[in-house]
């Protein structure tokens, strides 16, 4: 699924050069379940990004089912990320202004997905995820886990082959996290997902199966058979 070789990035800030990541080496299969802990600043959200096609490397290349993703032309690596690769957000990043069904819908109209059938797979995914009833709310007129499973659906409707969250849990109280992680968890198991999620949260790394821990830039791989 995903090769990374030698990833580095450098960002300029100011006079001042961060080196985000440095000089990456990871391998990530298909189907497998990885999570990635560290420190504010460590590197994590990049290397998240790196994965997504949501920034480029500044060098090495990050391999998707043989294809370098930085190699892409910007419209070539839109088209990959809109098939592919499912994205989930601390912040939910819903619009307000839409349904819980038209925020999902969202999702697949890159994809040129015929109007009846973006309303149609949109019911489906919300049904999975527990919002059958709430199709017609507003994102203002929901709980922050209810608002999050939104997201989930929106990142599952088009049928990707990769999940990746961002500190999915981080604004959730203890009990809604948990039960956000229940979907998550069932959503990769029912769709084959390579699943990668950001986190602080020391739980839930401790339950990963495969964890990935950056520091300044450099990462340790860690495999819990026990998980």
């Amino acid at each position: 699924m995903y090769e990374l070789r030698g990833v580095t990035k450098r960002y300029v800030r100011g006079k001042d050069a961060v080196q985000a990541l440095d000089g990456i080496d990871l391998t990530i299969g298909d189907g497998d379940r990885l999570v990635v802990q560290g420190p504010t600043g460590g590197g994590k959200s990049t290397l998240l990004q790196m994965l997504g096609g949501l920034d480029r490397p500044t060098s090495g290349e990050v391999v998707l089912d043989g294809i370098d993703l930085a190699s892409l032309s910007e419209a070539r690596l839109t088209r990959v990320r809109s098939e592919h690769i499912g994205f989930v957000f601390q912040s939910f990043n819903l619009i307000p202004t839409l349904t819980a069904q038209e925020n999902v819908e969202t999702a697949l109209v890159p994809l040129g997905v015929r109007a009846a059938e973006r309303r149609a797979r949109a019911a489906e995914a919300l049904e999975s995820v527990g919002l059958g009833e709430r199709l017609t709310h507003l994102p203002g007129e929901m709980s922050g886990g209810q608002q999050q499973r939104v997201a989930i659906a929106r990142a599952l409707v088009k049928r990707p082959k990769v999940l990746l969250a961002d500190e999915p849990t981080g604004n959730l109280d203890e009990s809604t996290r948990d039960e956000i992680m229940d979907v998550l968890e069932r959503m990769w198991k029912e769709h084959g997902l390579t699943f990668v999620m950001v986190t602080h949260d020391s739980a839930l790394a401790r339950k990963a199966s495969r964890l990935v821990t950056i520091r300044q830039g450099r990462i340790t791989v860690e495999e819990n058979t026990g998980a």
